[in-house]
């Protein structure tokens, strides 16, 4: 598997695993505030590790061009 193909699958899975606990918060599974602190985190987790992604393909991009 080339390096793009699973860069670019992993960030899939990332949006993907964003959305399911987003639906989660949204559909009431939260019983607790402790849950909702829980999904929450590990929705900030998600979106920081796509956009560290992002920028890491973004810096690999102009290291090629040079």
């Amino acid at each position: 598997m080339r390096i793009e193909n699973f860069f670019s699958y992993y960030k899939k899975e990332l949006i993907s695993r964003q959305k399911q606990v987003e639906e989660s918060i949204l559909g009431g599974l939260c019983k607790s505030w402790e849950d909702y602190k829980y999904l929450t985190g590990k929705l900030a987790a998600l979106k920081q590790e796509e956009q560290e992604l992002t920028d890491l393909l973004k810096k690999t991009e102009l290291e090629d061009d040079n």
